[in-house]
């Protein structure tokens, strides 16, 4: 009988201590300023998180991240849950949930607000084109930066 061979796992890496309070503050930032798609959003999550605070460890973000492309719905929210759960378990993916979704959600409400109270006047109309305008800005900017 062959003896099994030797499986070779990778070092644990090691991770920083951080607040709740701290790691929400991170995911309500992302979720009001982040731009770019869910890719992207998912690039900061691995750039913030993993390399730079190294709050999250790069296994659990590639698990993660596996697990939310595998779901249907929402890449970076996805993910931004999973991580939330990987830290403190429900209440952590429940917590960073509500801190990464909110921001775009009280937008979306505020701006439907507006477009009902004020839809008929163009300067509305003319904003809706320059948030349109500045968005496709934002994206092309991080995508040249993507090809260096």
């Amino acid at each position: 009988m062959a003896e099994p061979s030797p499986t070779f796992a990778a070092p644990a890496q090691e991770t920083a201590s951080v607040s709740m309070r701290e790691f929400l503050l991170y995911f309500l930032s992302l979720g009001t300023f982040g731009f770019g798609g869910p890719i992207a959003l998912a690039g900061y999550m691995q750039r913030d998180l993993v390399e730079r605070k190294r709050w999250i460890s790069k296994q659990d973000y590639l698990e993660g991240l596996a697990l939310a492309q595998l779901a249907p719905g929402p890449l970076a929210a996805q993910l931004a849950i999973y991580l939330g759960w990987v830290r403190a378990s429900v209440l952590g993916a429940t917590l960073v949930a509500f801190a990464f979704i909110a921001p775009s959600l009280v937008m979306v409400l505020a701006i439907s607000a507006l477009y009902v109270a004020y839809g008929g006047l163009p300067w509305m109309q003319g904003l809706f084109y320059g948030i349109g305008a500045a968005v496709i800005a934002i994206i092309a900017a991080a995508r040249s930066s993507w090809s260096r």
